[in-house]
């Protein structure tokens, strides 16, 4: 007999980012040192790639009789497993 399962699965993605930061300074030089030191207010980000860089099943769990009920007519939906 065959017996669905409900899978959990991860996936680990790397995220490229630019933040668009906004500094208050008299100077550039100023404004640099208070980027290095992580001070400015992010006004903006932008996502320049990502990337996946693993997919695996976490864990299983056997399904309720009523979710395995649900599943065999085809009506098991995400908003059911929440």
């Amino acid at each position: 007999m065959r017996v669905a399962k409900r899978y959990i699965a991860k996936v680990e993605k790397t995220t490229y980012t630019i933040d668009t930061i906004e500094i208050v300074a008299e100077r550039e030089g100023e404004a640099l040192e208070l980027l290095r030191e992580g001070k400015g207010a992010i006004i903006n980000t932008t996502i320049q790639e990502e990337t996946v860089d693993n997919r695996w099943i976490d864990s299983s769990e056997p399904l309720s009789n009523s979710e395995f009920f649900e599943f065999e007519d085809g009506e098991l939906s995400n908003a059911d497993r929440q």
